[in-house]
């Protein structure tokens, strides 16, 4: 669910060149391939403690509601600030507003398009969610075609995300070793998604970027251009594809 005026432009900025760009499609929602999408089942449905604030209806399901603290949306039909409830980000889609640019170097990125506060939902991760073990099969054939790129992460010690054929625009996102967005995982509906977020105050034309969380296991390291005073000079892996040996991203929550 969704509004197109909150949804991100498909196409690159007009000064650019549409014939360089990547051939991929563009969606808004996780695809599942190796199963069916999940049903909420009722008993499961937290249901927060919020009340609408006539005053200041910006408040309604804020930061201190319950739901949003552990990291899960409220239902619509459920929560009790109804139409005001502020925390359903990921099934309106309401992202940040960016903006596509190619790169000195690293391919085309991400940036914003606004000034973005501290801890803002950016943009979700969207992309095919596939088995670890298909994973594994795809980033094999992605490097036997001669792919740069892969845009594989994990969602789960089961299941990952690719959003090298379909995907949102934080498949565009670059790699910084002194990052200004993070990777956070949320509970919608019963499904486990991906977000970026911001880690700090981000001004508007600033580039957007987080640590992929590489670790190496042999092959050719990737030089890092990040820039960043702290770089470390390479990637871990040899590109963003999957690692039988470990998971490219992973949090702190499992």
């Amino acid at each position: 669910m969704y509004s197109n005026q909150e949804l991100m432009p498909l196409f690159p900025s007009e000064n650019l060149q549409c014939e360089e760009f990547p051939s991929y499609q563009h969606i808004y929602q996780n695809e599942f391939l190796s199963r069916k999408h999940k049903k909420q089942k009722e008993e499961d449905i937290a249901i927060c403690v919020c009340r609408v604030d006539p005053n200041n209806l910006e408040s309604s399901c804020g930061e201190r509601c319950l739901n949003v603290l552990t990291s899960t949306e409220c239902t619509p039909g459920y929560c009790p600030c109804g139409v005001f409830c502020k925390n359903q980000r990921f099934q309106k889609c309401q992202y940040a507003k960016t903006k596509l640019v190619k790169t000195e170097g690293r391919g085309w990125g991400l940036l914003a398009d606004e000034n973005i506060k501290a801890g803002q939902f950016i943009i979700e991760y969207c992309g095919e969610v596939i088995s670890w073990k298909e994973a594994r099969r795809r980033s094999q054939a992605y490097e036997t075609q001669g792919l740069k790129d892969a845009y594989i992460i994990c969602l789960n010690a089961l299941e990952s995300i690719d959003a090298t054929v379909k995907g949102s625009h934080a498949r565009f996102i670059n790699h910084s070793c002194q990052p200004n967005c993070e990777t956070r995982k949320w509970n919608v509906l019963g499904e486990i998604r991906v977000g970026i977020f911001a880690k700090q105050d981000i001004p508007v034309g600033t580039e957007l970027a987080y640590d992929y969380n590489f670790e190496w296991y042999g092959g050719t390291k990737v030089r890092c251009l990040c820039g960043a005073a702290t770089c470390s000079g390479f990637l871990g892996a040899k590109s963003r594809g999957f690692q039988e040996d470990t998971y490219l991203w992973e949090d702190d929550d499992e």
